[in-house]
């Protein structure tokens, strides 16, 4: 791991300790619920982000793909439930929906643990710039399957890089692309794509071989 990278992501951690500590101490002198909430919300975000960093680099010789038959369905399912607990929580957040014109495979031969996981990392990013609605979809395509998170923010390259509330360590996008390229059958591995939708905002894709 480059030193840069560990100092970025050392600091990006200190951060949100830092503000985590203060919500707490705040709480200690006047119980608040919607500060409450706002620690809660920050607490489980460190956490995501530990889990992260020990995913992509706590495992030595890189990630081990412990993969079996997968209902795609079902794994977008269940981050559409943990977006809508996180919409409870907080009013305003985007509406996450699973695009159901779409056929999908049944089934597909992943980890989906730390498919789940980098899904998660990409909607956690998607929700961030996404201006209402996110929607997640799943489709086969060139014998891949190809994981979609659509948002209808301003696109890439349309943020202002003197804005530090959407600076980055990269963490997150880092681990997509050790999730898909640990997944490999034959002479063929996942990879990652971002792009931009004609339409509007961006479009994240996770393809898994």
């Amino acid at each position: 791991m480059e030193a840069a990278s560990f100092a970025l992501i050392a600091h990006d951690l200190k951060n949100a300790l830092g503000t985590l500590e203060n919500e707490l101490e705040a709480l200690i002198d006047q119980p608040d619920p919607s500060l409450a909430q706002s620690a809660y919300l920050h607490c489980t975000e460190l956490r995501r982000q530990f889990v992260q960093f020990l995913t992509v680099y706590g495992a030595p010789g890189g990630l081990r793909v412990l993969s079996e038959d997968e209902s795609p369905r079902d794994i977008l399912k269940s981050l559409q439930h943990t977006a809508a607990l996180k919409r409870l929580i907080t009013p305003g957040t985007p509406k996450v929906t699973v695009d159901s014109a779409r056929v999908m495979p049944p089934f597909w031969y992943l980890d989906r643990r730390l498919v789940y996981m980098a899904l998660e990392a990409a909607l956690h990013n998607a929700m961030r710039f996404s201006r209402h609605n996110v929607v997640l979809g799943a489709r086969e395509q060139d014998g891949y399957l190809v994981l979609s998170i659509e948002d209808d923010g301003p696109g890439l390259g349309a943020i202002d890089p003197s804005d530090q509330s959407d600076q980055s360590t990269g963490l997150g996008t880092a681990l997509c692309e050790a999730v898909a390229k640990a997944h490999r059958c034959a002479d063929r591995e996942g990879r990652v794509a971002l792009v931009n939708r004609p339409e509007g905002g961006a479009s994240f894709e996770l393809w898994l071989p």
